[in-house]
């Protein structure tokens, strides 16, 4: 049922970062398989649904993998949207992709490390129980200890003792998570992070019920009903805050393949038939290419300079799949700040001159990329680009994925295909990586103002100032040329034309069928 051997393709990410863990378009073919893990409750597998609503009030979401119950399963990204449908964590997304409270009404901090959340009163499982702080403290420490690889995130968090516990050097009371009451929810950091609220949208942080219960129990907008043949059946969580505003009473998951007709099905992520009705959300993810600043030409800024001007993003990525963006920057356009001054041309001839760089004393650059046949392709189009100018050559450097971690990880390389996903919406999940002593800082870029306002960012100040300070980093990145920036990547969702709900700017790219509906008008022509 669940494949252990998955691929990372297109994205650079470091052990702890989710998009690395999962792929981003598996597609299971085996058709017979049961949808729920074997290990389900036999509830689950044998109950089927009671209620008979009308088809107006059924949500069907197409999915091509198998769904997980258990957040400490989760193999793949696309798993995600049934587990964020059954379980809640601290905080949401909304559909613009901007963090809410969820279980927790609010949060506050004196120094960015000591954190308290205070849990909604009306906060319950579906079976009427209380969710509690303590189930938190459960989860997350459950977490700690199992095999899972989301564990990593604790340390991502910088979660107190996360790692020692993790390697079995503290008791797992030790972690940084203790509950201080039935409501009140302290969280512990070993440094200060002011945008844990944001990384807490995570799946792997989604809470669980311990106590002893008869099928599963959920406390998110929607329990599960039952499961026949392929599909999946949840009804509206009657315990869950704001029934009333939910629109479908029922959702589906209906497992399918990669060829199948899509029929009444509302909502697909990733679907394998582009339709008209495929919308692409943006990703927090951006697709660059790296300069070694130990190297001596790569060094200077005008050398920079002259290669970043050379490229035409938009060129580069037009014969490709809308699912990209085209960008001249390292932020994804969600984060980017307001530009400053106006366009500066460059003469490529020029800049290269000042470096001593001529045609008799050419410009001499290798190009690593992997060698799979997207990056190739995106490659050989920046070397005919650049080898327009007599005062450059390039050697293209074709590897496995394997070879080019290695090589980045060593510091082996000139210019290397690179990129970025954020686990949580705030810029500081780009900028900490051009960070001087950061663990991802591989290319040696070391710029002490953009340390030190990346150090300011840690303080106890407004979001407005954190904000302003984001800003003035994300533009020395720009000025200095620290990466070449070719396109934010994009999530296709099918939608029914009857669907509506989803905000086409939502740069979280997560949709809850919570916050979907049906549209009267547009009905007929989906059904």
């Amino acid at each position: 049922m669940f494949n252990s051997s998955f691929t990372f393709p297109f994205l650079r990410k470091s052990a702890v970062i989710f998009g690395a863990i999962f792929m981003l378009n598996a597609c299971d073919q085996k058709q017979n398989e049961p949808i729920l893990p074997p290990n389900s409750p036999p509830e689950i597998a044998q109950t089927e649904p009671q209620e008979t609503q009308a088809k107006r009030d059924l949500l069907i979401r197409g999915v091509y993998d198998d769904v997980v119950i258990n957040p400490l399963m989760l193999q793949r990204e696309s798993q995600t949207a049934f587990l964020r449908d059954i379980l809640e964590g601290l905080v949401i997304y909304n559909p613009q992709g901007e963090i809410i409270p969820a279980v927790a009404e609010s949060w506050q901090t004196e120094d960015n490390k000591n954190w308290v959340f205070i849990l909604r009163e009306e906060a319950k499982w579906s079976n009427g129980q209380a969710v509690t702080a303590q189930d938190f403290v459960k989860s997350w420490r459950q977490l700690a200890l199992s095999n899972s690889p989301l564990k990593s995130y604790l340390l991502f968090l910088n979660l107190a003792n996360a790692r020692e516990v993790m390697t079995y050097q503290q008791p797992v009371e030790k972690l940084g998570v203790e509950a201080l009451n039935e409501r009140m929810l302290h969280i512990r950091l070993d440094k200060a992070v002011p945008y844990l609220p944001a990384m807490l949208a995570h799946p792997a942080l989604l809470p669980q019920y311990f106590a002893e219960h008869e099928g599963f129990v959920t406390n998110g907008a929607y329990r599960i009903l039952g499961q026949k043949d392929d599909l999946i059946h949840l009804a509206k969580n009657e315990f869950y805050r704001d029934n009333s505003a939910i629109f479908f009473n029922r959702v589906d998951y209906q497992k399918i393949l990669p060829d199948q007709a899509l029929g009444e099905i509302d909502l697909i992520e990733n679907p394998s038939q582009p339709t008209l009705q495929t919308l692409h959300l943006p990703k927090l993810c951006s697709y660059y290419y790296e300069f070694n600043f130990k190297d001596p030409q790569l060094a200077k800024s005008a050398v920079r300079k002259a290669l970043v001007s050379m490229i035409s993003t938009r060129s580069l990525v037009q014969s490709e799949k809308p699912s990209m963006l085209a960008s001249n920057q390292l932020l994804p356009q969600s984060m980017q700040p307001e530009a400053e001054g106006g366009w500066e041309p460059s003469v490529v001839e020029q800049l290269l001159q000042q470096s001593g760089i001529s045609e008799t004393a050419p410009l001499q650059l290798r190009l690593t990329f992997d060698q799979e046949s997207f990056h190739s392709a995106m490659a050989q189009r920046l070397i005919q680009m650049w080898s327009q100018s007599d005062m450059i050559r390039i050697i293209a450097e074709p590897v496995s994925r394997q070879v080019l971690l290695e090589k980045r990880a060593a510091g082996d390389f000139q210019i290397i295909r690179s990129g970025w996903c954020a686990d949580y919406n705030d810029p500081s999940a780009f900028l900490m990586n051009f960070y001087s002593a950061g663990p991802d800082n591989k290319s040696g870029y070391h710029n002490r103002e953009l340390d030190q306002l990346l150090e300011k960012t840690l303080d106890t100040i407004s979001a407005q100032n954190r904000t302003a300070l984001y800003a003035q980093a994300a533009r020395i990145l720009q000025k200095d040329n620290v990466v070449l920036p070719i396109f934010q990547y994009t999530t296709p969702f099918y939608l029914a034309p009857s669907l509506s709900g989803v905000e086409p700017n939502n740069s979280g790219g997560v949709i809850y069928s919570k916050d979907l509906r049906r549209n009267e008008t547009a009905k007929t022509s989906h059904r």
